[in-house]
C-alpha cells in the first residue's frame, strides 16, 4: 500500500481492525472506520480512542458530542488555517461528511481533513492559528 500523505513514522503501524475502541501508534483511515460501521448498520464513529496515531481523510469529520483533542495537530493549512473549516450551509444537517462522536484524540496527527460541525467547535478550530 502507498502511504499517500508520507512514511509512517517509527513504531507506527497501519490500523487492519475497524471496529475497535482504541487505537494507539497506528495510521488510520476514517474512511475504513466509518466503511466498517456502516456495514454493521451504524452511521457514527463513536466512542473511539486515537494515541499517537496518524488519522487520515482525504474527509470531512462532522464533528457532534463531546469529542477532544489533546496535544493532536489537526492538519496544516498551507499557512490558513480556515481552509480546514467548512461552514455549514443547513442548520440542521451535513450530507458527506464522517459523523465523529464521543472520540478522544490524544497526541494524534489528522492528515487530509477537514472539520465541520456546530460553531462552537469551528471556532476552536480557527482560533489554533493566524488566517493569511
Amino acid at each position: 500500500m502507498t502511504d499517500i500523505y508520507g512514511p509512517m513514522p517509527p513504531g507506527m503501524t497501519r490500523a487492519t481492525d475497524f471496529s475497535a475502541s482504541a487505537y494507539d501508534r497506528q495510521a488510520v483511515s476514517l474512511l475504513d472506520l466509518i466503511r466498517e460501521r456502516m456495514a454493521r448498520g451504524e452511521n457514527t464513529i463513536r466512542n473511539v480512542t486515537f494515541t499517537n496515531c496518524r488519522v487520515e481523510g482525504p474527509a470531512v469529520v462532522l464533528v457532534v458530542g463531546a469529542c477532544r483533542f489533546d496535544g493532536t495537530d489537526v492538519g496544516n493549512p498551507g499557512g490558513d488555517i480556515r481552509s480546514l473549516v467548512l461552514l455549514p450551509a443547513s442548520p440542521s444537517a451535513v450530507v458527506g461528511a464522517i459523523p465523529i462522536q464521543d472520540c478522544e484524540f490524544r497526541g494524534c496527527q489528522m492528515v487530509g481533513i477537514g472539520y465541520t460541525g456546530p460553531e462552537s467547535f469551528l471556532n476552536q478550530i480557527l482560533m489554533l492559528g493566524p488566517a493569511t
